[in-house]
C-alpha cells in the first residue's frame, strides 16, 4: 500500500473526493451529453470504423436479467455440507493447532462400457463388449485435507469384464463365445494428503513463514511429464511437496519428492507389468517464468535380477505464445547393472504444438515424438500402454478392452507424427476430431512396421451424466501390406 500511495499527490485525490461529494446519486448512471462542438469534432477527425468501435464499447441501459443456473447435479452420495453447493456453511469443529474441519463425505463414480472390435488383416480379428467401474469416496476434512479411497471392482491389472465375440486366438486359447468377469474387492486407491499450514494454521497465523508444504501418503495414482516419465494409477508411496518458492529467477517453484515402495508397474518389451519387489524414489521440479514453464525431474527404480536398476530423467519446456502453445520435452532411461526387458537404455524426444484459429473455439495440433534406442518409463500402470500415447489418438491406449491404438504406443527406434483438429458444436456438446498420422521404425529387425492411418472420434453429452462415444481407426502396414481397421461404441455414464 505504501509504494501505490507514492503514486499518487495529494491534490489529485483531494479533487477527486470533492467531485465525488458533489455528485447527486441520480448523476451516477446517467451519461453526459457532449457539447456540440466536441461532438462535431468527432465526428469530423474520427473514421466510421473508429466510431463503430465506440458504439460496441458504449455501456448499455438495457435490463437484462440474470440466467437461471441449472440445477446442480448430485454424486451418488453426499454427507455434510454439499458439493459446490449453496447456502449456510455447517460450523465445524476446532481441531489442536487452530484448524476447523467441516467433514463431508463424497461419492461418485465412472461407468464405462463399450463395444468394440477390429481386424488385423484377413483372418486376424477381434471383437468384445467389455465394461469398466471407477468407484471413488473422498472424505473432505477441509478443502486441502482429504481421505480418498477407490474401486475398480470390473477389471484388474489390465484384464477387463467382458463378453468376446470374436478372438484371433486359436483353439483352447480362444475366448470367442465366452464370458469372463474380472471381478475383485481390491482397494486401487486409498491415501491422506493435506498442506501442513492448513493443518496446523498456528504454526503461521500471518502467513509469511513459508510453510506451503502438501504431503499425501497411501497408494495413488501420479503422473509426471504429461505421463510420459512416470504414470501410476496404484502406486503405495508418500510424498512431499514444497510449492510456491520464487527461486532461480522464477515467478513461482514446485519441488516434490516422493518414494514408491509398492505396486510398482514396470513398462517392458511386451506390456507393464506389477513388480512386487520394485521400488522408486524420485525428484521433480516445476518453475513458471514470465514466458515459459520448466520442468526437470528424476527417478530412480530399484528392482530385483529380473527387472533390474535403472535411472530415468525428464526435462520439458512449456509455453505459450500468441495463440500458439508448444509443449517440448525430452527424457531418457538408464539401467543400474545389466540391461533387462523392463529396464534399457533409451532417447525420447516428445513435442506437441497446437493452436485455435481466429474466431473460433476449435484446436489443430501436431504432435511428434522421436524414440532413440528403447526409451523405458520409470513405472506405468497395466491400462496405460507405452509412452507416446500423448501424441495423438492414433497412439493412445483407450483404456478399456483388448483393441488397442492403431499406430501402437510404443517408441522403440521409431519416429512418428499426428496432424488433428478438434472441432466444437452445440456449444461445446459435440465434437469431432479427425486425425492423420504414421510412424517409420530405424530398428534392423522391427517388431512394428512403417505404418500410416487415420482416426476419427465423435462424442456427444447427452443430458447432464452420459456421454456417447463414436471411435474409428485405420492404419495401413507398408512392409507387410495388411491394414487394421479398429471401431468402438462407448457410452460413459458419470455418477
Amino acid at each position: 500500500m505504501m509504494n501505490i500511495a507514492r503514486e499518487f499527490s495529494t491534490v489529485p485525490m483531494l479533487a477527486l473526493a470533492v467531485t465525488l461529494f458533489m455528485v447527486q446519486p441520480g448523476e451516477v448512471t446517467a451519461q453526459e451529453p457532449q457539447p456540440p462542438g466536441e461532438m462535431d469534432r468527432f465526428l469530423d477527425e474520427c473514421p466510421e470504423d473508429q466510431q463503430e468501435e465506440r458504439e460496441k464499447f458504449e455501456l448499455s441501459d438495457e435490463c437484462i436479467p440474470l440466467l437461471d443456473a441449472p440445477d446442480r447435479p448430485k454424486g451418488i452420495l453426499e454427507l455434510g455440507n454439499p458439493f459446490l453447493g449453496t447456502g449456510t456453511l455447517g460450523p465445524g469443529f476446532h481441531i489442536p493447532g487452530g484448524a476447523v474441519w467441516q467433514p463431508a463425505l463424497l461419492a461418485f463414480g465412472t461407468l464405462r462400457t463399450s463395444v468394440q472390435g477390429g481386424t488385423f488383416g484377413d483372418d486376424a480379428n477381434i471383437g468384445e463388449a467389455v465394461t469398466r467401474f471407477d468407484l471413488f469416496g473422498n472424505l473432505y476434512l477441509t478443502q486441502t485435507e482429504r481421505v480418498v479411497i477407490g474401486l475398480r471392482p470390473l477389471d484388474q491389472e489390465g484384464r477387463f469384464t467382458r463378453f468376446t465375440f470374436a478372438d484371433p486366438a486359436e483353439g483352447e486359447m480362444s475366448e470367442e463365445g465366452e464370458f469372463t468377469d474380472e471381478l475383485n474387492v481390491t482397494v486401487g486407491t486409498l491415501f491422506f494428503e493435506g498442506d501442513i499450514a492448513s493443518l496446523i494454521p498456528r504454526l503461521d497465523l500471518h502467513d509469511t513463514r513459508g510453510l506451503d508444504i502438501y504431503f499425501s501418503v497411501g497408494r495413488q495414482p501420479i503422473a509426471f511429464q504429461d505421463g510420459i516419465l512416470l504414470n501410476e494409477d496404484a502406486l503405495d508411496m508418500v510424498g512431499l511437496t514444497r510449492a510456491n518458492m520464487s527461486i532461480f529467477g522464477s515467478v513461482n517453484g514446485r519441488v516434490t519428492g516422493i518414494y514408491g515402495w509398492g505396486q510398482v508397474t514396470r513398462h517392458g518389451d511386451f506390456g507393464n507389468v506389477t513388480d512386487d519387489a520394485s521400488s522408486l524414489a524420485g525428484l521433480f521440479t516445476e518453475f513458471d517464468y514470465r514466458s515459459t514453464t520448466v520442468e526437470f525431474d528424476a527417478v530412480y527404480v530399484r528392482g530385483d535380477s529380473l527387472s533390474g536398476d535403472g535411472l530415468h530423467l525428464g526435462a520439458a519446456d512449456i509455453r505459450r505464445f500468441g495463440r500458439f502453445n508448444n509443449t517440448f520435452r525430452a527424457l531418457a532411461s538408464f539401467p543400474i547393472g545389466d540391461e533387462t526387458p523392463f529396464n534399457r537404455q533409451g532417447f525420447l524426444i516428445h513435442n506437441q504444438f497446437g493452436w485455435t484459429p481466429v474466431g473460433s473455439h476449435d484446436w489443430w495440433y501436431i504432435g511428434a515424438f522421436a524414440g532413440i534406442q528403447q526409451f523405458r518409463s520409470a513405472a506405468r500402470g497395466p491400462g496405460f500402454g507405452g509412452p507416446v500415447g500423448q501424441t495423438g489418438v492414433l497412439f493412445a491406449a483407450p483404456g478399456i478392452g483388448r483393441v488397442g491404438s492403431a499406430l501402437t504406443s510404443t517408441s522403440d527406434e521409431a519416429f512418428g507424427v499426428s496432424l488433428g483438429h478438434q472441432r466444437f458444436f452445440a456449444e461445446t456438446r459435440r465434437q469431432l476430431l479427425v486425425e492423420l498420422g504414421g510412424r517409420v521404425s530405424t530398428a534392423d529387425e522391427p517388431l512394428i512396421g512403417n505404418r500410416v492411418g487415420a482416426g476419427a472420434r465423435y462424442q456427444i453429452a447427452m443430458g447432464r451424466r452420459f456421454v456417447a462415444i463414436f471411435d474409428g481407426t485405420a492404419a495401413y502396414d507398408l512392409d507387410q501390406e495388411v491394414t487394421a481397421a479398429f471401431g468402438r461404441f462407448e457410452l460413459l455414464l458419470k455418477l
